[in-house]
């Protein structure tokens, strides 16, 4: 049975949180908002009513409502996606929005928890399970003089706060230079694909398909959960990340 602890522990020891004061949300964000009725749900519990008149870079971004058994979040960021300059990472926030009689109600907020990603945009983002606690997984990443990568930052709710698990090395998710360099016997290309152990909850397992030198191989990676952090525990990453991803 899924432990229901992590966020029924949040809505007793957070402090209360309210619907924001009408804000200016990115005009940018009304269509999609519009569209998904569960997404619009959320933004009236954090925000009341929608305001869509905020400009490309000064507004608020609803970027998707995640579910869990006790609560939902909303993840918001500040800023239109993709408008942010080429180094520029999108400050995220999160609203827990707890499930009431059929209504819904803010009980938490973790104003700018992280900065991500580039282009003032991240990738995709994951509600997940870690070691028990409701958490998050997001993908970011970007494209620097002709080599991309991608990678994963957790964050879990945890005893009324949002903690980053820091993962150590970084979990790199795909990465090539085939922008690099016009030689193409010199492409190197890594795609992971990654999974959290269904038996414990608390090893993140990552396999990597390496595409180098006209030759192709498959390595697994373990993070497991230790003192509140993600440690590399088996395996090592590959060294064709460093290559794909410029260092």
């Amino acid at each position: 049975m899924r432990r229901l602890l992590p966020f029924a522990a949040l809505l007793f020891v957070a402090h209360p949180a309210w619907a924001e004061s009408p804000a200016a949300l990115c005009a940018a964000a009304k269509k999609e908002v519009s569209a998904d009725s569960t997404l619009a749900s959320e933004v009236a519990a954090a925000f009341g009513k929608a305001n869509f008149t905020g400009a490309t870079s000064d507004c608020l971004y609803p970027l998707k409502a995640l579910r869990y058994a006790s609560a939902d979040v909303l993840l918001v960021q500040a800023g239109e996606p993709g408008e942010g300059c080429h180094g520029c990472e999108a400050p995220l926030s999160a609203y827990v929005i707890q499930r009431v009689g059929g209504g819904l109600k803010t009980v938490a907020k973790f104003r700018q928890f992280a900065q991500l990603g580039s282009n003032g945009a991240v990738g995709d983002i994951w509600p997940i399970e870690i070691a028990g606690d409701d958490a998050m997984a997001i993908e970011s990443g970007g494209t620097f003089q002709g080599y991309t990568s991608s990678h994963l930052d957790f964050f879990a709710f945890r005893a009324g706060a949002l903690v980053d698990l820091q993962p150590k090395p970084q979990v790199v998710l795909d990465a090539d230079n085939q922008g690099a360099s016009d030689d193409g016997s010199k492409a190197v290309t890594v795609q992971g694909s990654w999974f959290f152990d269904p038996s414990d909850k608390t090893s993140l397992v990552v396999d990597y398909k390496i595409e180098a030198k006209g030759a192709t191989r498959v390595e697994r990676v373990v993070w497991r959960l230790q003192d509140g952090k993600l440690v590399l525990t088996r395996g090592r990453v590959p060294p064709e990340v460093t290559q794909a991803s410029g260092g």
